[in-house]
C-alpha cells in the first residue's frame, strides 16, 4: 500500500502477547495515519471509564503516509493515550529520528496495552518484537538510558524513553525521543502512563521502505514551493523558536507573574539575539528537516555547566522565563535540561510552579508548609526544584501534581491564579490577548494546548482588535488542518509554511503524489472534522460537555492592565456567543455533544 507499511503492531504487557494485524486500505483513507489512527484506536479499545494509570489504558505510536518520504518536516511521529493530567484523549506531535525508524520496521502504529509485571523495554527490529527486562535502566535519566540501549542494542538503534518523573507517576511526566535532534512528546503525563505500565523505552531499528505512487511527480511538485518554505522559516533557521519572545512581547501577549501581567520588562534578557550571540554553538535538525529549527547551547554555570545541551523552545522560554518573572537565561538553559533529563513537561512544570509563587504571594500558602522558597524572579533554584518534583521529594510531592490538583489542596481563591484548561496548564499565545485563541484553548481536545487551532499573529494588530467575530469559523478549520496534519504526519511549522495554516488545495497534489488516491479538498475537510469529533466523543464518553469549554478565572474576569494589548480579556458572555456558532458550525448540540446526525454523517454512529 502506497506510503504504508501495511501493519499495525499490537503487545499486551499483562500477558506477553504480541501480534500483528494487517492494515485495512479503507482504514487507511478514512483516519490517514498518526493522529487519526491513535485516535480511532483509543475510541475502540480504551473503556470510558478506564483510569489513565490503569492495565486499561493504552498507548498508541503512529506514523503516517508522508513519513520517510520526500516531503519536508515528515520525520516525525504521534504518541496518544488517555490523558492523567486532564483524564481525557490526549496526542502529542515528536521530533527526532525515532518515528521514522519506527516505520521502517515495518510498522504503521504500535498498541501498548497492560501492565509488565516488571520493569521492561520494547525492541523492534525489522518487524520482530522482543520484550526485554530493563531493571538495570530503571532510574536512569532519559539521555542515560538512550546511551545504556545503543551500548546494549547496537549503533543505529533509536528510541522512545521515560525518565524519573514517569517513573514516579509525575502528573506531567513526558517521553524523550532519540536523534540528532533530541525531541519530545511532551505533554498531557504519557511519560507517567508508560511507567504505571513498567514500560522504559520503545526500541526501533529497521531497514524497510515506504512504496510511494509517484516519487518524481511529488518531487517536482515540491521544487517550486522550497524557495518560499526556506524564505518564511528564516527566523526558526536562525533563531528556532525563540525569536517570539520580543514579537510576542511587543504586541503586549506575553504572559508574565503567572499572568497577571502580558508585558515583560526583561525580554531582551531571554530572548533570540542573546541566545544567538552568546550562546548558541550549532543547529540541530529533525530528521529530514531543511530548517533545523532546532539548537545546541553552552552552559556556563549551574547544573548543567560547560555542556552543550538542548536549546529551550519558546514555551519554555515563557512558562520559566516571563511567567516566572526570571531574567536569567542560563537558569532556564538549565532547567530545560533538567527537565529532559528527567523526563518532564517544561510548560506544566513552570505553571506549575508559577501558580505556587502567586499562591505563596498572595498568603494562600506559606514557604514553611511547602518547605522551601518558591518566589517570582527567582531562576537560582529552578534545577534543584524540577529534580525534587521527579522524584516527588519535599515540595516536588505538590508540584507533580500539577496546578489544578493543587488548587484543589489549596482551597480559597486559589482556583483564580490558575492558568489552565480543563486541567492543563496553556501555552504561551494569550487566551485575553489574542483572540483566536480563547476559543481555540476553551475547545481544544487536549485543554490549554496551541496545537488544535493554531496562533495567528500577522493578522492580530494590538491597535486594531479584531474581536470576536469570525473566530468559531476560523477555529473550527484550523481544528480540521491540524488534525489532518497530525495524520499525515508532518511538523506543523513546515506544514504552515510551505502548505498553510487553513486547509486548502495546496496538500492534495502531496497525498496523491504519495498514495495514487484520488482524493480531493472535501474528502481531506471531512476527514479532519471526522477525526476532531472522534477525539471529542472520546471525551464526552468520559464526562466532557460545555461547562468544561471554558477559560481560567484570570482569563474572563481579569482585562490586560496594560502594555500594547492593554483592556483585552475575554468575559464570559463572549465565550458563551462563540460557543453557540461553534457548536452550530460543528453540529453539536448546545451542551457541546455532537448530534448522532453529525455522527453517522462522519461515518463515526
Amino acid at each position: 500500500m502506497n506510503g504504508y507499511m501495511g501493519s499495525i503492531l499490537k503487545i499486551d504487557l499483562s500477558s506477553g502477547v504480541i501480534n500483528s494485524e494487517v492494515l485495512d486500505r479503507g482504514f487507511a483513507r478514512t483516519f490517514l495515519g498518526g493522529n487519526g489512527f491513535a485516535a480511532k484506536i483509543i475510541y475502540d479499545l480504551v473503556p470510558h471509564q478506564a483510569d489513565p494509570l490503569s492495565e486499561d489504558n493504552i498507548v498508541v505510536f503512529a506514523t503516517g503516509p508522508l513519513n520517510e518520504t520526500p516531503v519536508w518536516g515528515t520525520g516525525r511521529g504521534h504518541l496518544a493515550s488517555i490523558s492523567p493530567q486532564t483524564g481525557m484523549f490526549f496526542d502529542s506531535n515528536f521530533g527526532g529520528n525515532f518515528a521514522s525508524m519506527l516505520k521502517r520496521t515495518g510498522f504503521d502504529a504500535v498498541v501498548i496495552s497492560g501492565k509488565a509485571a516488571s520493569p521492561v523495554y520494547i525492541l523492534i527490529k525489522d518487524g520482530k518484537v522482543t520484550l526485554k527486562d530493563a531493571d538495570r535502566l530503571w532510574g536512569e535519566s532519559t539521555e542515560e538510558t538512550h546511551r545504556l540501549l545503543v551500548e546494549k542494542e547496537g549503533e543505529g538503534i533509536e528510541s522512545a524513553v521515560i525518565g524519573p518523573a514517569g517513573e514516579n507517576g509525575v502528573i506531567f511526566a513526558n517521553v524523550m525521543v532519540s536523534g540528532s535532534r533530541r525531541s519530545v512528546a511532551g505533554r498531557g503525563g504519557i511519560g507517567a502512563v508508560l511507567g504505571s505500565k513498567n514500560l522504559k523505552a520503545v526500541v526501533a531499528r529497521g531497514s524497510k521502505k515506504v512504496e510511494i505512487a509517484d516519487r518524481e511527480g511529488l518531487k517536482g511538485y515540491l521544487k517550486p514551493i522550497f524557495p518560499g518554505l526556506k524564505e518564511k522559516a528564516k527566523p526558526l533557521t536562525t533563531y528556532g523558536t525563540p525569536f517570539l519572545v520580543d514579537m510576542i512581547n511587543s504586541r503586549g501577549m506575553l504572559c508574565t507573574h503567572n499572568s497577571t501581567r502580558e508585558t515583560f520588562d526583561h525580554a531582551r534578557e531571554i530572548n533570540s539575539e542573546v541566545i544567538l550571540e552568546r550562546y548558541i554553538k550549532k543547529r540541530a535538525a529533525c530528521r529530514g528537516c531543511p530548517v533545523a529549527c532546532g539548537k545546541i547551547v553552552y552552559v556556563p554555570h549551574g547544573e548543567f555547566a560547560n555542556q552543550n545541551v538542548k536549546m529551550p523552545e519558546y514555551e519554555t522560554l515563557f512558562a520559566m522565563g516571563s511567567m516566572l518573572d526570571n531574567s536569567d537565561v542560563v537558569s532556564i538553559f538549565n532547567g530545560n535540561a533538567c527537565c529532559d533529563s528527567l523526563g518532564m513537561d517544561t510548560i506544566s512544570f513552570g505553571l506549575t510552579l508559577a501558580f505556587v509563587a502567586e499562591c505563596v504571594e498572595k498568603g494562600i500558602v506559606s514557604e514553611s508548609k511547602l518547605g522551601t522558597k518558591i518566589s517570582f524572579g527567582d531562576g537560582a533554584h529552578l534545577a534543584d526544584i524540577i529534580k525534587k518534583t521527579a522524584y516527588r521529594k519535599g515540595v516536588g510531592e505538590f508540584l507533580a501534581l500539577g496546578s489544578k490538583r493543587l488548587a484543589s489542596r489549596l482551597g480559597g481563591d486559589s482556583h483564580r491564579f490558575l492558568y489552565s484548561v480543563k486541567g492543563l496548564e496553556m501555552a504561551g499565545h494569550s487566551a485575553r490577548g489574542l483572540r483566536p485563541m480563547a476559543l481555540a484553548y476553551a475547545t481544544s481536545t487536549r485543554g490549554g494546548s496551541h496545537h488544535d487551532a493554531r496562533p495567528v499573529y500577522l493578522a492580530d494588530d494590538p491597535e486594531n482588535d479584531p474581536g470576536f467575530d469570525g473566530q468559531p469559523e476560523y477555529c473550527v478549520n484550523s481544528q480540521h488542518n491540524t488534525a489532518v496534519g497530525d495524520s499525515l504526519v508532518i511538523c506543523r511549522f513546515l506544514q504552515e509554511r510551505a502548505f498553510g495554516g487553513q486547509l486548502n488545495d495546496s496538500l492534495i497534489p502531496v497525498i496523491r503524489y504519495v498514495t495514487g488516491w484520488d482524493i480531493d479538498l472535501d474528502e481531506l475537510n471531512t476527514i479532519g472534522e471526522r477525526i476532531y469529533n472522534m477525539e471529542r466523543m472520546i471525551n464526552v464518553k468520559r464526562g466532557v460537555n460545555r461547562s468544561m469549554d471554558t477559560l481560567p478565572y484570570r482569563v474572563m474576569n481579569e482585562p490586560i492592565p496594560d502594555g500594547s494589548s492593554k483592556g483585552r480579556y475575554c468575559p464570559k458572555e463572549e465565550l458563551d456567543k462563540m460557543l453557540d456558532t461553534y457548536y452550530r458550525l460543528r453540529g453539536w448540540d448546545e451542551d457541546g455533544i455532537p448530534s448522532s446526525g453529525k455522527l453517522s454523517e462522519l461515518g463515526l454512529a
